[in-house]
């Protein structure tokens, strides 16, 4: 029997790497040799919350089509993809209104015993989307990429706002560089601490790097008296923190997860009214916009290689997960490689 190496979770933090039987290709599913996988902040809330069982885990990849099962012809045996995680069925109410954004019933991979923290990953055909160009590293970028694509949009960035870029993980900063192509004025980046996240902000187009742990953040600390758009992209407690900041009209879009008490928050509803602001809920499922995500990466709009701090093999699966929990000041985006 052929099998191969595979990453499972459980929580609270424990990891499993396993040897198990590669996957059949079944009608409609392609078989897919993993190049790269990256290591989000969903991962981690498996880790740590969400796994109650041993499960396969991972969904940020690039890899090489091995097989394809009948039904598939828009990709063959050789070509590189990036897998969408979830995508949309096309056929349901919210896809004929033209909001496939909302489509509830799109085909996925969660459901598979193992997923892309593996040597190879079982994907539906709507899933699958050809690539060429990048590294298989950069590429596997294109899923979180779209997230932050999403977040951007929801905001609905115009022409000369001035934009706060709130937590600088790698979703928040990756949308540095797309507030700017949707036309920001100006784009100030807050987080915490400093480190690698506060060079690669400035890097990317922030305009100014604030470190809220030293400089709480006042309407008065911006040009306008305040922004017209905050990208939140940090704890659920950054909302109430943003919405002080807010100008007349803004709008805040949010997305994050959070459990337990801090999964609440409390804002002023008279300000929230009287500014006549926004609340918007960014949730990019199913995962869109990859073609329009591979250009900007070919184009070098993003620049995935600064995104990367560290590139790590499957074996050490593990250590990778804990160098994320422990190291969030110099450690940005972990891509894993079998």
């Amino acid at each position: 029997m052929n099998t191969m190496l595979a990453g499972f979770v459980k929580a609270p933090f424990g990891f499993e790497m396993r040897e198990v039987p590669i996957p059949d290709v079944r009608d409609d599913w392609a078989l897919v040799k993993v190049d790269a996988c990256g290591i989000c902040g969903t991962d981690m809330h498996y880790a740590n919350h969400l796994a109650t069982e041993w499960q396969g885990f991972g969904h940020e990849v690039a890899g090489v089509v091995m097989s394809v099962g009948a039904g598939i012809t828009h990709v063959k045996e050789g070509d590189r993809v990036v897998l969408e995680s979830g995508s949309y069925c096309g056929t349901c109410e919210q896809c004929r209104n033209g909001r496939s954004d909302l489509c509830p019933r799109g085909k996925n991979f969660w459901q598979n015993p193992t997923m892309g923290f593996a040597e190879y990953i079982l994907a539906p055909r709507e899933c699958l989307v050809p690539y060429s160009g990048l590294t298989p590293e950069v590429a596997c970028l294109t899923e979180p990429i779209g997230v932050a694509v999403d977040m951007v949009r929801v905001a609905d960035i115009a022409l000369g706002d001035e934009v706060l870029m709130f937590g600088l993980g790698p979703i928040g900063l990756m949308a540095i560089p797309l507030a700017r192509m949707r036309g920001a004025a100006r784009v100030y980046a807050a987080n915490r601490s400093g480190g690698r996240r506060a060079q690669v902000a400035a890097a990317f187009g922030a305009d100014e790097v604030i470190l809220t742990r030293d400089n709480p953040l006042t309407p008065g600390h911006f040009r306008k008296g305040g922004v017209d758009r905050a990208l939140v992209s940090a704890s659920v407690e950054a909302i109430g923190q943003a919405m002080p900041l807010m100008r007349y009209g803004g709008i805040l879009s949010f997305i994050g997860i959070q459990y337990g008490d801090g999964a609440r928050i409390s804002f002023d509803a008279n300000d929230f009214h009287f500014k006549k602001l926004q609340l918007r809920a960014s949730h990019a499922a199913p995962a869109l916009y990859f073609p329009q995500v591979l250009d900007l990466l070919r184009d070098g709009h993003v620049d995935g290689n600064q995104l990367i701090s560290h590139v790590m093999p499957l074996a050490k699966l593990p250590e990778a997960m804990a160098l994320v929990r422990d190291h969030r000041e110099e450690v940005l985006k972990v891509v894993i490689t079998p």
